[in-house]
């Protein structure tokens, strides 16, 4: 099954191929305002173990036993929060699929450049903090199953004090049950296209 996921201008596709989740997450050369290559860097192989680590808790992979799913991200236009949507786009792929989950699981990232905070960066608000030193910058990802009230990833950078991140992460976590209705209304979407479709044929 594939899942192609649009926020804002956040492009993105995913495709999965099961007692194993196996994860591959790549960015198009042409994604990223600095071009890229096709080869995996660090970077990707850092969000493929993140975008696996938060997928694999919400898979009812006892129900596909001698199997291995796959998940394929290509993000195809990066303007920020990449990993949160990989995350959100993967988990819509999967129940659109049909595969048994536990919950969706959706992404959220918050940026933290001094005093002033930012839910869902764009691309330049996520790299800012890197051209400035000092403290008080930095962001993290939070992956959340909302059905479940758990967090199945968390991925941070840069320096936040401890207070500011457990903060981070509550905002974060209501981010993705705000989200949660939008995600449920477009699955839902989906099902109800898919019956029509299957009564024409």
């Amino acid at each position: 099954s594939c899942s192609s996921c649009n926020f804002g201008f956040l492009k993105q596709l995913c495709v999965f191929l099961c007692l194993r989740l196996t994860t591959d997450m790549r960015f198009a050369p042409f994604s990223c305002p600095e071009r890229g290559s096709w080869i995996q860097g660090s970077q990707d192989k850092d969000f493929s173990l993140m975008l696996q680590e938060s997928l694999q808790p919400a898979v009812c992979l006892h129900r596909y036993p001698r199997s291995q799913i796959e998940v394929n991200v290509m993000v195809l236009e990066n303007s920020g929060s990449v990993l949160a949507h990989a995350v959100t786009c993967a988990s819509m792929a999967l129940a659109d699929a049909g595969i048994e989950m536990y919950d969706l699981v959706l992404g959220c990232s918050l940026r933290q450049d001094g005093a002033s905070y930012v839910v869902d960066p764009t691309y330049p608000e996520e790299n800012s903090w890197k051209s400035g030193g000092g403290e008080k910058r930095g962001g993290l990802t939070v992956a959340f199953l909302p059905s479940l009230n758990q967090v199945s990833g968390l991925q941070s950078d840069g320096e936040m004090a401890e207070e500011t991140l457990t903060a981070g992460i509550r905002t974060c976590i209501e981010g993705c049950y705000k989200l949660y209705p939008v995600v449920q209304q477009a699955l839902m979407k989906a099902v109800r296209q898919a019956l029509v479709d299957t009564r024409v044929v």
